[in-house]
């Protein structure tokens, strides 16, 4: 869901203190009342702007983990995070977005 623009923030705190309420304000400008509460509280604190989100920075770069693959290639996603120094679920996505498969060896098949 995308935030709501600056113009428009501004607009509802202008609204509510003119003397309109807050109710008045969510039904008027079509935001649920809570948005009506953060927008006067940051328009209180700092500004109205919208924060900036989405995706964290990558963990790790790719370099050292296709170097670790090509060097141990039998090696556990347990122990490749162990020596990149991050958490295994990251390592799997990394090498997910690599193309990087699971090679079936006579060292890993699996007991049936």
């Amino acid at each position: 869901m995308k935030a709501h623009p600056l113009e428009l923030r501004e607009r509802i705190v202008a609204f509510v203190k003119k003397g309109g309420s807050k109710t008045q304000a969510s039904v008027l400008f079509n935001v649920g009342r809570r948005s009506v509460y953060r927008y006067l509280e940051a328009e209180e604190n700092a500004s109205l702007a919208p924060k900036a989100w989405g995706g964290s920075a990558k963990k790790f770069e790719s370099e050292p983990l296709l170097r670790d693959v090509k060097l141990r290639p039998d090696a556990t996603l347990a122990q490749r995070a162990k020596v990149l120094g991050v958490n295994p679920a990251s390592v799997w996505k990394r090498l997910r977005q690599l193309g990087v498969t699971l090679k079936k060896t006579p060292a890993i098949r699996r007991k049936g």
